[in-house]
């Protein structure tokens, strides 16, 4: 960037908001950075943050946003323009207890609004893997939530967003709001707002929104079920959350779980996982204490007869204590140095042939299929089954790198024939994906980016190639 635009950047943010070079920029990629043209600007108001985008447009100046913690696949480091990061923008405008849902702007943590929920008496849901520790941010990417399972796909009611030319867009709202009215259609036509969610943030970067909270109940009670077969221990959660018998319900595997529950230390997952069976499906149950009772002895039988031991002690005890926090991908890393993932939606009777494939695209790569971890959570009432697979390996092994990122295209490419649905695609995934969708899908999506980004300076080519 020239030094007058800089200039002026750092009049409308000020000096502590604004960092270039490679060095101040280092936090956000995992790869060395030699040196960027990248200028890092933190706004700390959506004036500061307008303004920024306003002169930006009328320079055509590229703006690239911080999506989620770390940016090496993103495929900016070499760019110019400017990296917009929202993590200053933090406060928590309002609790609405009456209401159960909370106003915040994107730099909230999760780690932030659970404590301030926590004096109130309510709770959020957390991701499963999650690529951010912005609430917001979180939720408007449609990240995976333990929680899922029986509440809404979607967990908050509206949301603003800065668009490139520094307007400011407001979606539309299931209820009526300080901040929007509650027509879910946007003045009778068409509802534009889901495009933004998993968008890359090539329409505008969502700085604002009204997430929903949850009620602490009077009970609360965690149970777990070990299983040798995938089909009997998918059949539970399945159960469980068509019947809406529980708040949370999940199946993983031993590596998963001897991952998650390992606390960062690699030393500890090998004896955590001789402690489990192939799969453990966990259920949490909060309601009444009656109603607690009652679901609990339903699963429990249920379980029996699906061949299910249910799990006690020290086990439970750190399965119980990890649901109480954010699950975050990045957090794996500490394994074997990178954690790669095939991700999508499938329905439970084919979850055996998801898992079989990838297996055997990791295994015709070289790699051992006993070391994927792998979840599923029953998604909005267990009409569809999320799947995950981490694939644990050393990015400075070259030989490994090159094995695991074959193994997950692979897999990509036969689950995609399969019927597999991938909601949040992104790169080499995103262009498989789009290259079969209908054609008016990809011109209504580049019609909408031409109106709100008329001069395509905001993250362009993040989402796909030519938009």
């Amino acid at each position: 960037m020239n030094g007058k635009a800089v200039k002026e950047i750092v009049k409308i943010c000020g000096d502590n908001n604004i960092l270039t070079g490679a060095r101040a920029l280092s936090n956000y990629f995992r790869e060395k950075v030699p040196s960027t043209e990248l200028m890092l600007v933190t706004p700390e108001s959506v004036d500061q943050l307008s303004d920024t985008l306003s002169f930006c447009n009328e320079n055509e100046i590229p703006v690239f946003s911080v999506k989620k913690r770390y940016l090496d696949d993103c495929g900016i480091s070499g760019k110019q323009g400017v990296l917009i990061d929202l993590r200053k923008m933090s406060e928590i405008k309002k609790i609405d207890k009456e209401n159960l849902s909370a106003y915040i702007y994107a730099g909230v943590t999760f780690e932030k609004l659970q404590a301030a929920l926590a004096n109130e008496g309510m709770k959020i849901l957390c991701p499963v893997s999650g690529t951010t520790e912005s609430v917001l941010r979180s939720y408007v990417d449609r990240e995976m939530l333990v929680g899922s399972t029986c509440n809404r796909h979607l967990q908050y009611s509206l949301f603003h967003a800065a668009l490139a030319t520094g307007e400011i867009w407001v979606s539309g709202s299931q209820q009526i709001t300080d901040e929007s009215h509650a027509d879910f259609r946007e003045d009778q036509g068409p509802q534009m707002s889901p495009f933004f969610g998993a968008s890359q943030d090539i329409f505008g970067i969502p700085f604002y929104g009204v997430v929903y909270t949850y009620p602490v109940r009077e009970e609360r009670r965690v149970v777990a079920y070990s299983f040798e077969d995938l089909q009997n221990a998918a059949s539970l959660v399945y159960k469980v959350s068509r019947s809406e018998w529980c708040f949370e319900a999940f199946l993983a595997n031993e590596r998963f779980l001897s991952v998650l529950l390992a606390g960062g230390q690699r030393e500890s997952v090998a004896p955590v996982k001789k402690k489990m069976k192939p799969w453990t499906a966990v259920i949490s149950f909060e309601h009444h204490k009656e109603l607690v009772e009652l679901w609990d002895r339903y699963t429990g039988e249920e379980a029996a007869q699906l061949g299910g031991k249910q799990i006690k002690g020290q086990v439970l005890e750190m399965i119980d204590k990890a649901l109480g926090s954010p699950w975050y991908l990045y957090d794996r890393d500490f394994y074997k140095g990178r954690c790669a993932r095939v991700t999508g939606f499938q329905y439970f009777k084919n979850l055996p042939a998801v898992f079989s494939t990838i297996d055997e695209k990791a295994q015709s790569n070289g790699l051992k299929s006993a070391e994927i971890g792998k979840i599923i959570v029953p998604a909005y009432f267990g009409g569809a089954a999320y799947c995950e697979a981490d694939i644990y390996f050393n990015p400075e092994n070259e030989k490994e790198r090159v094995s695991t990122e074959n193994a997950v295209y692979g897999s990509y490419q036969s689950l995609l024939k399969d019927g597999f649905f991938v909601d949040k695609p992104e790169g080499e995934v995103a262009q498989m994906v789009f290259s079969r969708v209908n054609p008016t899908y990809m011109r209504m999506i580049k019609t909408f980016k031409s109106i709100v980004d008329p001069k395509g300076i905001m993250n362009p080519n993040q989402l796909t190639e030519g938009v």
